[in-house]
Order: C-alpha cells, then sequence, then structure tokens
C-alpha cells in the first residue's frame, strides 16, 4: 500500500506566488517538503474538504 503523505493547508497571499510557483493567490495544499498539490481554493473550509476527500482510502 502508498504512503499518503500529509497535506497542508496554506494561504498563498499575492506577494508569495513565485514563492510557491503559482498564478493565483488563494488556499492550497501543500505536501511536507512545501509543494502544491491542490487548488487554489477560495476558502479554508474548500481546501480543508479537498484535503479530506484526497486522504480516503479508494472504495
Amino acid at each position: 500500500m502508498t504512503n499518503v503523505q500529509d497535506l497542508f493547508p496554506v494561504n498563498v497571499a499575492e506577494s508569495e506566488l513565485e514563492d510557491y510557483s503559482v498564478t493565483d493567490a488563494g488556499w492550497y495544499a501543500v505536501d511536507d517538503a512545501e509543494k502544491i498539490v491542490l487548488g487554489p481554493f477560495v476558502s479554508l473550509e474548500e481546501c480543508e474538504r479537498a484535503i479530506r476527500e484526497r486522504s480516503r482510502p479508494p472504495v
């Protein structure tokens, strides 16, 4: 079974776009290496929901 990395929500501001190599500000799910995995989302709640859905084991 593959190990799922932990994902964390991060709010990327306009001034941090280049740091994360993204073009839009917003909420993103990042891994332990601070690499963007999901996003952008307009709210923390949407980002957290996507993280939960991604971490669910396949049926």
